[in-house]
């Protein structure tokens, strides 16, 4: 019982630092302003923990990504970054658990990727002294990249849990 404790706890740490390095060499690349786009690989990982070995661990990777990759980053980074890890995390775990794990990987990424980004536009509404409205005006169109994003992700997801992560599997 305590060497399987001692894997998972590896394991996880793994993912961890993966789901960082995933994390700060999306933040290198060129993005799309003013909207700040991403596609968000560093959830690949946070999907796979969650599949793996359930909510608390997902929540575990995705919020420790985000504080480990604020920190080797920006602190308006980490400001915007770990409410929306922890937020979509947790609504990912909560619907796998409700849908009695009959939701897709793919849906589960979607609905986590539209989580995320609305939780950073209410950090932005929150945090930001720019027009309010402008920043609820982009609701509409992060929700549809999120879609894009979340299907992708949940699609790159889905493959390493079939054919790579398979053998981690307790």
């Amino acid at each position: 019982m305590r060497s399987m404790d001692t894997q998972k706890m590896v394991r996880l740490s793994l993912l961890i630092s993966l789901a960082t390095v995933l994390s700060i060499l999306e933040n290198q690349l060129p993005i799309p302003r003013p909207l700040w786009l991403r596609l968000g690989l560093a959830n690949v990982i946070t999907l796979v923990a969650l599949m793996m070995y359930g909510t608390r661990a997902a929540v575990t990777v995705a919020c420790m990504r985000a504080l480990l990759a604020g920190i080797f980053g920006t602190l308006p980074m980490l400001a915007f970054s770990f409410p929306a890890a922890l937020a979509s995390s947790t609504a990912m775990g909560v619907l796998h658990r409700v849908s009695g794990q009959r939701l897709s990987i793919i849906g589960l990424s979607i609905s986590g990727a539209v989580v995320h980004n609305l939780t950073q536009l209410l950090v932005a509404y929150f945090l930001l002294s720019l027009n309010r409205s402008s920043i609820l005006a982009l609701a509409p169109l992060l929700v549809l990249a999120a879609v894009g994003a979340g299907f992708v992700t949940g699609l790159i997801a889905r493959y390493l849990v079939r054919h790579l992560f398979s053998s981690f599997e307790e």
